[in-house]
Formats: C-alpha cells, sequence, structure tokens
C-alpha cells in the first residue's frame, strides 16, 4: 500500500500501531481524576462506572493458560459495581484464542472496525468547494449535542482536560455551520503514530462532506506535527469518508462488550 513507499513500515506493523494507539487514547483518559486506571502488567484498562468514559480494556497479552482466568477477574470487579466492560482486541492482543476465551466468558463482539492508515506523504487533495462548513481547532471538548447528562457534561469535561495533559498528545477539531458546532474529531499521538478518533457529525449534517473534511483537516496537522503515518479504526460507514482522505485498510480492530445481568 502506498503508506509504506515512504513509512519504511509493513501492514503487519501498521495493523500493530492502530492497536497500540487505541490503547494510548485509553491510557489518557485513565489520567482523568474520576477514572480508575488499571495497568496489570498483562492488559491495561479504563474504569468510570456508568458514566463517561467507557469503561475499556485495552492491549491483553495474557499467557494461553491464564487468559480465561484473568477475563474473569476483570469481569467480576465490572460486575460487583454493576457497570459494563468493553474490550478492544487486535493484531497485538493475545493469546490468538483470545476472541473464543471473551466470547466463552459471556462477552459479545459489537463491530469489527477496519484498522486504516495513511501516509501523510500522500494525503489526498479534497476540493476547497465540497466543504460546507467552517474547520478550525478548538482547545476544549464541542458541545454537539445540550450538555443535559451527566455522561455529556463529563465527556466534554473529559476530552477538554485531556488536551491540556502534559506531554501534549491530544488535539480537537470542530466544524462549524456558522457559530453552531455541527462535527468534531480528535487527534491522538502514540505509538510513533497520530490517531484519528471520535470523528462525529450531527445527522442533519452528514452527507455533505463534513467528516471527509475534519479527518482531512486533523492530518494535515498531524503532518505539521512531524507524523509520517495516521491511523484510525472505522466502521463500515466511514471506510469510505476515510479513503477519500488516502487512508487505507491494513487490519483490524474489535470491539467487545460485556452486559452485567439486572
Amino acid at each position: 500500500m502506498p503508506s509504506r513507499a515512504s513509512s519504511g513500515l509493513t501492514d503487519t506493523s501498521l495493523a500493530a500501531a492502530v492497536e497500540l494507539n487505541a490503547a494510548e487514547w485509553v491510557r489518557l483518559q485513565g489520567r482523568l481524576p474520576w477514572v480508575e486506571w488499571h495497568d496489570d502488567g498483562d492488559a491495561q484498562w479504563v474504569f468510570a462506572g456508568n458514566t463517561y468514559p467507557r469503561n475499556s480494556v485495552a492491549l491483553a497479552r495474557f499467557a494461553p493458560e491464564a487468559a480465561r482466568r484473568r477475563i474473569n477477574e476483570i469481569v467480576e470487579y465490572h460486575a460487583r459495581r454493576g457497570a459494563p466492560c468493553n474490550w478492544v482486541t487486535g493484531s497485538v492482543s493475545g493469546p490468538d484464542s483470545l476472541p473464543q476465551e471473551l466470547r466463552a466468558s459471556g462477552f459479545k463482539c459489537m463491530i469489527h472496525c477496519s484498522g486504516m492508515a495513511c501516509d501523510l506523504d500522500r494525503i489526498r487533495k479534497i476540493s476547497k468547494a465540497a466543504v460546507t462548513a467552517r474547520l478550525q481547532p478548538v482547545e476544549e471538548g464541542l458541545a454537539l449535542q445540550p450538555l443535559t447528562t451527566e455522561r455529556r457534561r463529563l465527556r466534554q469535561n473529559g476530552k477538554t482536560s485531556m488536551a491540556q495533559l502534559e506531554p501534549k498528545q491530544v488535539w480537537h477539531f470542530g466544524a462549524f455551520v456558522g457559530d453552531r458546532p455541527v462535527g468534531e474529531t480528535s487527534l491522538c499521538t502514540g505509538a510513533g503514530v497520530a490517531g484519528v478518533v471520535d470523528v462525529e457529525v450531527l445527522e442533519g449534517f452528514r452527507g455533505r462532506g463534513i467528516g471527509t473534511a475534519l479527518v482531512h483537516h486533523a492530518v494535515q496537522h498531524a503532518k505539521r506535527l512531524g507524523f509520517r503515518v495516521a491511523v484510525l479504526a472505522a466502521t463500515g460507514m466511514g471506510v469510505g469518508v476515510y479513503g477519500r482522505v488516502g487512508f487505507q485498510k491494513v487490519g483490524t480492530l474489535s470491539f467487545w462488550r460485556y452486559k452485567v445481568r439486572a
């Protein structure tokens, strides 16, 4: 793929970078004051109860004989507190039987996302005439929806705080129609790459190229920061959006969920 040409990275190393960068986003969430951060050596995870951010386990690298026990230990921690447990798996996670072990422990795979990478020397141009919103960096997490719930308030507070952490690893970008914020995304640097995360456009403003423009704006910023590769995890709907910027599939990132029974 083109991203190998100038970066010198293979699809295998790029797929690993997708997962490692996603885990870095989880680690940064773990620095928020109301969030518990757990680094067990063979897995890392955040716990925020039933609010923002989602409870997430990343970079599980269990010995095959210990996988079922370790999964159940983490699940039990969540179950005692009546909170769901989310789990991210990719090419770095292990053992190879981890998906089967998660399923056997009561997890359901919610979605398989395409792990995608973009060579920042080969960002595709987008027509300025196609951009229907004003794009700009923002210092705070945007409130695309009214802050009427604790989750929404903590989401805005958390994203604002993450952009203020030192050393700086997080940048936010907004799309505006007039003075109204209608879309956002964030950039998280880690594992030697720049990760594009949390791309969102309000439903009434989709289909206008705003998502593509936001991602393009973010990766241009990553290039100015000196990064050579950007990565992200894309749903089926997002693959085409990101492909227009220059992203290509290099692997798969899967998202699992254990829902505590009432």
